[in-house]
């Protein structure tokens, strides 16, 4: 019975299979593939530029609004093929780069440069690579992805006698008359093309270029399609053009005698088999070769007559790669003599054999550190590389947000044996980004904006960049203006040799040091407690890094003072979330407080009266609430009516944008009501630091707690965990740090 299971199940897997070979039209005669041809031939004109600029349409786009600007990013890159297993965080500007260059090529009809990736190691140069080669390996299994190339297939002697004619009578028998589809045990020998060349390479030039204006005359090709070079000067390998002038001689010159040896197949791109995609090591020196067939056994197996014609089998990279994308890792590790041959290649896209010139289709793309691209700049022959190399830069990610995606996917519970606490990723990449940051030049700006920029610190300029937000020490009017200049401060450092991105902690690195963090037998769970004990571990030894050894300047590049910004900023997110776990305040209560303001300022600046909410009787704007929250809202000697002002101006922008709709003042005004949130919490701390005590001695099951603060401590740690996510270990030990750090001292 069991046999008889898998039996049918083999059946059934194996039907799906042939159902699919056939769907697909994996194997053609010529004839059926001219017709498709013919039927829509835009498809079939494409190079691999045009290819891959298919395949970042193909996934789509969309735009990303950061402060800086808005930006388009490639959902290539998302790699939706692995769930977001592999996806690139960030990097839109890197990869917006990558698409023009492509489109570049697509509307010069060639590929003429390699596209270099530089920047500092980790910086997910070879991640945007997978991605691409990725996204065509995913694309080619799709119709419109279909990819075709062909074979010469060489049937026996007893369906051809004579050796295909060769001897016998020239004559086109009746049956078969393609050896497309002969079964296996009728074929002598079957030679695929290497470089995987599209049939229409069988059509001469002249007629090839004859039917591809006819058919955009007949609006079979859109008239904005560039038919790249590799298809109008194209034609076939060295080896298959001495094999089709072999057949053309026996055949008289009978192309279509010639045609029923051509075997039409379709490939997939797969980076694994080396079809289409091919990766260049730094210790592989040989990227193409030649081995001549002749005096290989498998050549008995061929018709006679081309037994006495020289034919070469190719391989290598180029040749893999050809119809796809070769990638050149770490580029500029290789000795420059083994990359030479890329002056001409990049250009003309051409590799020199010993025996001939092979023409190639295929985008060239590589990799390389910014060291060895800084000392390759030194060698003699540079100019003529830089005029065949287009240079994108990779830095490392300088907005928190998408440094914090990077590890989402990676320190989980599947990868982490301990309980883990919220915020673990993100106190490690705020501290990656922090040592990436370079002090703004404030003589770029203009002078209302020169003392503003003169004054941001590190953290503040990561919150400008991550979210907009400005600092709390700036006017509203300020603000405005300091808003508008976020692009400015973001790509200040472009254009220079030392350019913000460029030192700084790695994705690599973080990810081991987290990583070593969870090993630390002395914690239960894995809080940014022990994430802090490794990084200040990190920070001792200068030697270990770059960026450790640079130089303080007014508050940068002090990776150490960065250790203690970052703890602060947790225990002030931990402080902040146990409070409210504690159900010390209702979190709408500031926004009403809030929302009151706002109410009497519009009265008082439109010189009103309001209804007061309580009494039912109108009333003047009350001035003491007026002062109790401007005391905690106003910046360093603004003034109160310009505040005021202020506050009343960007409601009504915001009216205007959101027309009908009622403000919603945490989204207009976040930092005004977090303000007044910390000011309520500071009065509260003895309250909080009973309440912290409770909570660890209610874990520790001690007994002399009240059953007011047992109450207390069961609501906090149950709110911490269902609302927060936090594991009671880890509720424990990040607790105890709290309230050593803040409130030991007002415990009673």
């Amino acid at each position: 019975m069991a046999e008889l299971l898998a039996s049918n199940r083999l059946k059934h897997i194996s039907k799906r299979v042939k159902q699919r070979f056939t769907e697909n039209r994996t194997l053609l005669t010529f004839d059926a593939w001219f017709e498709l041809f013919l039927k829509n031939p835009q498809p079939h004109l494409r190079s691999a530029a045009q290819y891959t600029k298919d395949v970042f349409d193909y996934f789509g786009k969309e735009e990303r609004q950061l402060p800086a600007g808005p930006v388009t990013r490639y959902k290539i890159f998302d790699a939706p093929w692995s769930e977001g297993q592999g996806r690139v965080a960030g990097q839109e500007r890197v990869q917006e780069e990558i698409y023009r260059l492509i489109s570049g090529f697509v509307r010069e009809g060639r590929v003429s440069k390699l596209i270099l990736l530089h920047g500092p190691n980790g910086s997910a140069k070879s991640s945007l690579i997978r991605c691409i080669q990725s996204g065509l390996e995913t694309y080619s299994q799709t119709l419109d992805g279909t990819l075709y190339s062909y074979a010469w297939i060489f049937p026996t002697d007893r369906i051809e006698k004579g050796r295909l004619g060769f001897g016998g009578e020239h004559t086109r028998p009746n049956k078969n008359p393609s050896y497309a589809h002969l079964p296996v045990d009728e074929i002598d020998a079957r030679l695929p093309c290497e470089l995987r060349e599209p049939p229409i390479f069988f059509l001469p030039k002249s007629a090839r270029l004859e039917l591809i204006e006819q058919l955009r005359a007949e609006k079979r090709v859109d008239p904005a399609f560039v038919v790249p070079r590799y298809i109008t000067d194209g034609d076939l390998s060295p080896r298959d053009k001495a094999i089709y002038d072999a057949l053309l001689l026996a055949y008289d010159g009978d192309h279509e005698q010639v045609l029923r040896h051509v075997q039409v197949e379709r490939f997939y791109l797969s980076r694994q088999y080396g079809k289409g995609i091919a990766t260049v090591e730094p210790q592989m020196h040989v990227d193409a070769e030649t081995r001549q067939l002749t005096a290989d056994r498998s050549i008995a197996n061929l018709p006679r007559p081309l037994q006495t014609v020289p034919l070469y089998e190719l391989s290598g990279p180029l040749v893999s790669a050809n119809r796809g994308l070769l990638e050149f890792s770490d580029l500029l590790k290789r000795p420059v003599e083994a990359f030479k041959y890329l002056l001409t290649t990049s250009e003309e896209a051409t590799a020199s054999l010993p025996q001939f010139n092979v023409v190639l289709d295929q985008l060239l793309i590589a990799s390389s550190n910014e060291k060895q691209l800084l000392g390759f700049k030194d060698y003699p022959d540079w100019n003529s590389f830089k005029g065949r190399i287009e240079l994108v830069r990779v830095p490392y990610l300088r907005i928190f947000q998408d440094e914090v995606a990077i590890y989402r996917n990676q320190i989980t519970s599947t990868s982490i044996n301990k309980p883990i606490a919220p915020h673990v990723v993100e106190v490690a990449a705020r501290w990656a980004v922090l040592t990436r940051l370079e002090a703004p030049d404030s003589d770029r700006y203009p002078d209302s904006l020169r003392h503003l920029v003169a004054r941001l610190t590190p953290t503040e300029k990561l919150e400008l960049y991550d979210c907009g937000k400005i600092p709390n020490w700036i006017g509203a009017n300020e603000s405005r203006e300091l808003m508008g200049a976020i692009a400015n401060l973001y790509t200040e450092y472009r254009g220079t040799p030392l350019y913000e991105g460029q030192l700084g902690a790695s994705a690599r690195e973080i990810r081991t040091l987290i990583q070593k963090a969870a090993e630390r037998v002395e914690y239960r769970s894995l809080t940014p407690l022990p994430i802090f004990e490794e990084l200040q571990e990190l920070v001792a030894d200068r030697s270990l890094y770059d960026f450790l050894r640079r130089e303080p300047h007014r508050g940068y590049h002090q990776p150490d003072n960065f250790v203690a910004m970052v703890q602060s900023w947790w225990l002030d997110i931990y402080d902040d979330e146990i409070r409210h776990a504690m159900g010390l305040v209702e979190g709408t209560r500031y926004d009403e407080l809030f929302e009151r303001y706002v109410r009497h300022v519009s009265a008082l600046v439109k010189k009103e009266r309001l209804l007061d909410q309580y009494t039912g009787h109108m009333m003047d704007p009350d001035h003491d609430l007026l002062d109790e929250v401007e005391e905690v809202l106003l910046a360093e000697r603004e003034s109160r009516d310009e505040f005021r002002k202020a506050v009343i101006g960007r409601i009504g922008a915001w009216g205007l944008e959101h027309a009908g709709q009622t403000p919603n003042y945490r989204v207009i005004f976040p930092q005004y009501i977090e303000r007044i949130e910390e000011n309520y919490y500071r009065q509260q701390r003895r309250v909080i630091a009973k309440n912290l005590q409770a909570v660890l001695m209610y874990m520790d099951e001690e007994t002399n707690l009240s059953e007011e603060l047992r109450a207390v401590a069961k609501q906090t740690i149950a709110i911490l965990a269902n609302e927060y996510g936090y594991h009671p270990t880890c509720v424990a030990e990040c607790t105890a740090h709290l309230l050593r750090q803040r409130y030991d001292k007002d415990l009673p």
